[in-house]
């Protein structure tokens, strides 16, 4: 049974995790309309997945894009079925103790045309994202729930990924990487940020 103590930091933990999936979602959500449907009104059809969900902002931005958003937890990666037209996946992966069976899991529910783009935290090297948070009971409470999460590098995270989805193309979104791909053709994410594709 959790401790009052232990209950109250996670609450200071889930106010701290909202803010940082504010600022996180703020440069996505700014450059995944660029790689959606141009016209809503015209191209709201087919399924989409927002793989982790965080605070749920991306999920509310696929909405206006897609006849039907699931917004599913990230703990059950390997369980989800169906077919989805578009996936994606924000700040999530590092959770993924066995990342490439789950990237292989998230290819195999894409249709045929579908598309998917995971991004997630990158660092200069592999680092446990611990260390960023802050604060005495907040700190020790998240040395616990993120016992096991690894960023990878922006190079790691391309040979991670490319094997899986090959001729995905790669761009920088801060300090986030982005891998979009689409099962019928590599797509363009040429929006100002750094690019460049693996074969």
């Amino acid at each position: 049974m959790m401790s009052w103590e232990e209950a109250q930091s996670f609450d200071r933990l889930a106010a701290e995790y909202d803010r940082l999936g504010e600022l996180d979602d703020g440069a996505v959500g700014e450059w995944l309309p660029s790689i959606l449907p141009a016209d809503p009104s015209d191209q709201r059809a087919g399924r989409a997945l927002d793989l982790g969900r965080g605070a749920g902002t991306l999920a509310v931005l696929l909405a206006d894009h897609f006849e039907q958003v699931d917004a599913v937890d990230l703990a059950g990666v390997l369980d989800i079925e169906g077919s989805y037209d578009f996936i994606v996946s924000s700040a999530a992966m590092h959770h993924v103790r066995d990342l490439p069976a789950a990237l292989a899991h998230i290819k195999s529910l894409l249709t045929p045309s579908g598309q998917a783009v995971l991004i997630d935290v990158v660092s200069p090297r592999a680092a446990n994202p611990g260390g960023w948070l802050l604060g005495g009971d907040l700190r020790r409470l998240a040395r616990d729930l993120v016992r096991g999460d690894r960023y990878l590098s922006r190079q790691h995270f391309e040979e991670v990924y490319s094997p899986v989805f090959p001729g995905a193309a790669f761009t920088q979104i801060g300090h986030a990487h982005a891998m979009c791909w689409r099962s019928a053709a590599p797509i363009s994410t040429d929006q100002g940020a750094a690019q460049r594709s693996t074969g």
